[in-house]
């Protein structure tokens, strides 16, 4: 793999160490990080070595890096004003998770190459019940949050109504069909633009999930399972948690993708009825198959879940999914 230099320039030590820790923790294949605390450090490097991109701080920018040979310049803004003319600025003191969405949207914006695809099959495990109200979502962040302690994992919510914005308190700018916007009419930028997307709640990627049920509507089935095989080909996802509801269109076929499916149930009649009448109707349907990838969980009644979404690693229900996933997915991998 030939390898581009994505290079850090800040007088501030303290912040570039963090901001390239931060960078290196996310692997930013195929971009190896380089962190200088002053330009004279950075010309010597450039003398020898192009950079594909540069994220420098107001204070150590000056106008003659233009001419060096740097590709894209990103400046840390501290001022307020703008530094540098026709350069992109972008504000220094946010997080280091809103920075480097910038660093990917611009570098998808410019049509960089993306990463390359690692060989590692990522296992697609399926959460879906035709019963309501069973803690099917709690569950299936529980799993991801807990997976994503040792493994790179990405989550999934294809509710028609799913609240995240609501429960986080947050406003999203892009939502899992801006990510099958650009996998459908810019794919090559899709590397990027996903990274640019995704969001995090307790070690745990996620995509925003639809503002509107239309959106799920509107889609077929086999464009989903074309856009999983796309993030496993150019992504580092070990597990993709899918958080499934009747609103997906080809939720069968969905299902027959995954490596594990977990079907949670209630111990009443009505509850019975529905589980049986979905096993018979895929039956019906010649996907038959599903069943026997399929562990059916009656969850037991727990005295006291997390407070919010970012907790869910701790308590009675952790406690609970951790042996699922040692039961069910890591010993039905071996």
């Amino acid at each position: 793999m030939v390898k581009k230099v994505l290079a850090l320039c800040d007088k501030e030590e303290n912040y570039l160490r963090h901001m390239a820790d931060y960078l290196e923790k996310k692997n930013m294949q195929p971009f190896m990080i380089r962190a200088f605390t002053d330009a004279s450090q950075l010309k010597k490097f450039t003398e020898k070595y192009s950079a594909e991109i540069l994220l420098i701080a107001e204070n150590a920018y000056k106008d003659e890096i233009k001419d060096w040979p740097v590709k894209h310049i990103l400046i840390l803004n501290e001022s307020g004003n703008q530094a540098g003319r026709d350069i992109e600025n972008i504000n220094k003191y946010q997080s280091s998770e809103n920075v480097f969405r910038i660093i990917m949207n611009h570098l998808g914006e410019n049509g960089l190459s993306g990463r390359l695809a690692t060989g590692n099959r990522m296992k697609i495990i399926g959460n879906y019940t035709p019963i309501g109200r069973c803690m099917q979502t709690t569950f299936a962040l529980s799993m991801g949050q807990i997976l994503a302690k040792k493994h790179k994992t990405l989550y999934l919510n294809f509710e028609s109504y799913s609240g995240f914005g609501h429960l986080l308190n947050r406003e999203f700018a892009a939502d899992i069909t801006d990510v099958l916007y650009y996998f459908n009419c810019e794919r090559e930028k899709l590397p990027y633009r996903l990274e640019g997307m995704i969001q995090t709640i307790n070690g745990l990627d996620y995509i925003p999930p639809v503002v509107s049920y239309k959106d799920l509507e509107e889609t077929e089935g086999k464009e989903w399972i074309e856009l999983f095989r796309e993030i496993e080909r150019t992504s580092e996802y070990e597990y993709l948690i899918l958080d499934l509801s009747d609103q997906l269109k080809g939720l069968f076929d969905v299902l027959r993708e995954c490596f594990r499916v977990f079907t949670i149930i209630k111990e009443d009649g009505f509850a019975e009825a529905k589980v049986r009448q979905y096993e018979e109707v895929m039956k019906m349907m010649d996907y038959g198959d599903i069943a026997a990838k399929t562990k059916k969980w009656a969850l037991p009644e727990f005295r006291r879940l997390p407070p919010g979404l970012e907790q869910l690693t701790h308590g009675e229900m952790a406690v609970y999914v951790r042996e699922v996933i040692e039961k069910d997915i890591y010993a039905y991998e071996g």
